[in-house]
């Protein structure tokens, strides 16, 4: 199972994508996952997951965008800035965590809370 604190941990190890994406982990991919989510790479340098929709922005992702591809027990995850896809080795579900932005001091001091009046 990933925690939230492994979740964390890959954001800050991960914080920037590396020099090229020759250097990400892209074997992972197809060693796990071609079956049950169908990864492609095009022409473009796109990342082609099939197993999510179209429609949605995680279907197509430039590898420059990616920060690093990390190997968990029965998950794959592609860490990007701000979300981390994690794709299920055995099937074809997929999770997605979304960081969410932190609220800076001053923000929390000057907010004030909704009131319907």
């Amino acid at each position: 199972m990933i925690t939230q604190k492994d979740i964390d941990s890959l954001y800050k190890q991960y914080k920037n994508p590396p020099a090229t994406p020759d250097d990400l982990d892209i074997d992972l991919l197809f060693k796990y996952l071609l079956d049950f989510h169908d990864i492609a790479i095009d022409d473009h340098g796109n990342l082609i997951i099939n197993s999510i929709p179209a429609e949605s922005p995680f279907h197509k992702i430039p590898l420059k965008h990616v920060h690093a591809i990390v190997e968990f027990e029965s998950r794959v995850a592609i860490v990007l800035h701000s979300s981390i896809i994690f794709l299920n080795k055995h099937n074809s579900k997929s999770n997605i965590n979304i960081k969410m932005p932190k609220r800076s001091i001053l923000s929390r001091l000057f907010s004030r809370p909704d009131n319907d009046v």
